[in-house]
Parts: C-alpha cells; sequence; structure tokens
C-alpha cells in the first residue's frame, strides 16, 4: 500500500512539473525583459475595440515577459507609450489587420482614413493614449482623462478615439520599456462593430 501510495503520489508530482514547463511562470522581479504582451485585466489580448462615440476609452496594460518557451512574468514594468493611426495602403498587414471572435477567428482590413485625415495627423498628431485625472475633461470627451505625456512612465493606459475621424479605423498603440528598448505594439480597432 505504501508503495502504491508513493508511486500514485510521484505520478502527481511528474504531472505537475510537466504541466509547468512551457507555461507562463509567475515571481520574476529582475528589471530585464524580452516582450511585451498586453492585457484588458482579464487576460492577454491582441486585438482591442472602442466605440466611437463611447463614454469610456479602453484600459490596456503592458506586461513585461522573459524568456520565449517558458515566459516569466516580471513585474513592476512601465513603459511609455504612443500611438498613431493606422494606414492599410501602407501599413504590412501584419498591422492593417484585426481578428475578430476566438475561434474560429476571422480577419479584417481596418477602415482607410481618409486623406485629409492622414494628413492632419502627420503634422498634428492626435492625443490618443490618456491616464486617469480626476476632474479633467479630454478633447476627447472622456471625462476623467488628461493626455498621457509622452515621457511618463506607465503600465496601463487607456486608449479612445480620435475626435473628427468617422470610424472605422484603427489605431497602432506601442509601449516601449525604457532600459531595455524592447518595444510591443498592439490595435485598438474604433468601430461600432467588430
Amino acid at each position: 500500500m505504501r508503495r502504491l501510495a508513493l508511486n500514485a503520489l510521484t505520478a502527481c508530482a511528474l504531472a505537475f512539473l510537466s504541466a509547468c514547463s512551457g507555461g507562463t511562470g509567475f515571481g520574476n522581479t529582475g528589471s530585464t525583459i524580452d516582450s511585451i504582451v498586453f492585457s484588458n485585466g482579464s487576460g492577454q489580448v491582441n486585438d482591442f475595440f472602442v466605440a466611437p462615440g463611447g463614454n469610456a476609452p479602453v484600459a490596456i496594460s503592458g506586461i513585461g515577459v522573459q524568456g520565449s518557451s517558458t515566459r516569466n512574468i516580471v513585474f513592476g514594468q512601465t513603459f511609455t507609450w504612443r500611438a498613431r493611426l493606422v494606414n492599410p495602403l501602407v501599413d504590412p498587414a501584419s498591422i492593417a489587420t484585426y481578428t475578430t471572435g476566438v475561434s474560429p477567428a476571422t480577419f479584417k482590413t481596418c477602415g482607410q482614413p481618409s486623406a485629409t485625415v492622414l494628413a492632419a495627423a502627420l503634422t498634428t498628431p492626435p492625443t490618443i493614449v490618456l491616464t486617469p485625472a480626476a476632474g479633467s475633461v479630454h478633447t476627447n470627451g472622456y471625462a476623467g482623462y488628461a493626455a498621457l505625456p509622452a515621457t511618463q512612465l506607465a503600465s496601463t493606459v487607456y486608449v479612445g478615439a480620435v475626435p473628427g475621424v468617422p470610424a472605422p479605423y484603427c489605431l497602432l498603440v506601442t509601449a516601449t520599456h525604457p532600459s531595455d528598448g524592447v518595444v510591443g505594439t498592439v490595435t485598438v480597432v474604433v468601430s461600432s462593430s467588430p
């Protein structure tokens, strides 16, 4: 009986260890990272969606990770953030497409902003990346948010629709780790329906 219990315990331990390999680990508090993944607070997300006339921007959290096969989360990482309009005529498909649904995933191409909108965005880039600020009303119309300064570090930002740009269109949001220079990007789709 003792041998059977020991064999059962060994089998459980091996199953547990094999389940842990190749996954995501927790507890690393180092300062270097290899990549950035994005979350909406409930898991990893590759594409975010925000309504063009909505009352709230979408929250995007950047998470620093180390490793490629066994990815360890590196806690306490902050990033500088920027965003720009996606131009499907110029940007590669990896930037100008997004997925809808979970399974089976459907790929769609981002909407094409007009030439006038794109030209205006080049001369005066829209302020898209926001941070909570009590009592503020951002030009996007989001109460309680203000523009995030380009040099301010943050782990979570808020991204909303660009005033005057008719939907549908996409935004490319970029997070850069200040000490490693590691860059991660994610797409925000501004549309009434994905």
